[in-house]
């Protein structure tokens, strides 16, 4: 699926818990050394020092609000303007009614219809492609894409377990995820000007790779589920290697024309290698992986907010979720 677009981005938000936990003291909790692994491995392998972990009783839609406030306010659009809260995060508030509410109701966006919309770490990228969409119809002026990440509730709940094996293929397929953080993202959307917004965004999804990373809760109580991180990386890298050319020819760029690049990351690995598909310099694709860990759904807007692009910068977005989907877009800011 591809389509060039109508909206821009009027507004960036980003909401980061306080509280660090290194990758080091998750190693040590779980014993990592028992299974031949150094407490240095998260760290040194994936690049991920650290993440932020939300408090106990944050909520998914608390964090996806701090970072909405923020948004409207970078965007300067009154929350009664908004036409549409479309909430994009793997974690929710509940099973029904949608998250979305929950943020329409705090921060006062009386008039908008909500709804909730989720594709793992892809959700928010699939969410501003139906934003646009509305938009284009001229359904609404003001659309708010938001998400709240609180993965760390999936990291603990898999720690328990590889405390409780000694089994060295169990680690390996729950080691994945004690790379996540908790975070918030929140974009503003409207109709797009001359010049300016979605040039163009094409989609690409391939079921069969859906038991690579998954979990679910057991009806006893607890999660299951595997996280098989390497292979994920590695098709996900050759799904955006297959779509560049195509891309940089319906956008009519070339490697040289993007001023940023902004992309999912699960760690240094696969991030250096999508760097290299897109044919950009390092220097031009921030990361945040470092501090942060994988966050999921709201890596992007995450990234957008504290690197943030001038007025008529050139972005080249490569957005990724487990299942697998994928997408490259390219906008005007």
């Amino acid at each position: 699926m591809e389509f060039s677009g109508s909206s821009r981005i009027a507004g960036v938000g980003a909401y980061l818990p306080n509280n660090r936990v290194t990758s080091r003291s998750l190693m040590e909790e779980v014993n990592s050394t028992r299974f031949g692994t150094p407490v240095t491995y998260i760290d040194r392998l994936a690049g991920i020092k650290e993440r932020r972990i939300s408090d106990e009783n944050m909520l998914p839609s608390d964090m996806a609000i701090r970072a909405s406030e923020n948004a409207l306010e970078d965007a300067g659009v009154s929350p009664g303007d908004i036409d549409l809260v479309v909430y994009c995060g793997i974690d929710r508030d509940w099973q029904e009614p949608a998250t979305a509410h929950r943020v329409q109701s705090i921060i006062g966006a009386e008039k908008a219809t909500c709804f909730d919309l989720s594709n793992a770490c892809h959700g928010f990228m699939n969410g501003l492609s139906v934003a646009d969409a509305f938009i284009a119809k001229g359904g609404i002026d003001n659309a708010l894409v938001c998400t709240g990440e609180k993965t760390s509730h999936v990291m603990y709940s898999f720690m328990e377990r590889i405390k409780n094996t000694n089994s060295k293929a169990e680690f390996r397929k729950w080691l994945g995820s004690l790379t996540v953080g908790d975070a918030g993202g929140a974009m503003v959307v409207q109709r797009s000007a001359a010049g300016d917004g979605l040039r163009w965004v094409g989609f690409q999804s391939q079921g069969e790779h859906a038991e690579l990373c998954w979990w679910r809760h057991k009806e006893e109580g607890g999660l299951e589920g595997e996280m098989v991180m390497d292979r994920i990386s590695r098709t996900v890298v050759d799904l955006h290697r297959g779509m560049i050319d195509a891309t940089y020819e319906k956008l009519d760029w070339s490697p040289g024309s993007a001023d940023w690049l902004y992309c999912h990351q699960a760690g240094a690995g696969p991030h250096q290698e999508l760097v290299k598909v897109a044919g950009m310099a390092p220097d031009y694709a921030p990361i945040t992986y470092d501090y942060y860990g994988n966050l999921a759904s709201a890596t992007i807007p995450v990234n957008i907010a504290l690197n943030r692009p001038k007025r008529g910068d050139r972005l080249l977005i490569f957005g990724a979720g487990s299942g697998i989907s994928v997408c490259q877009a390219g906008m005007v800011f």
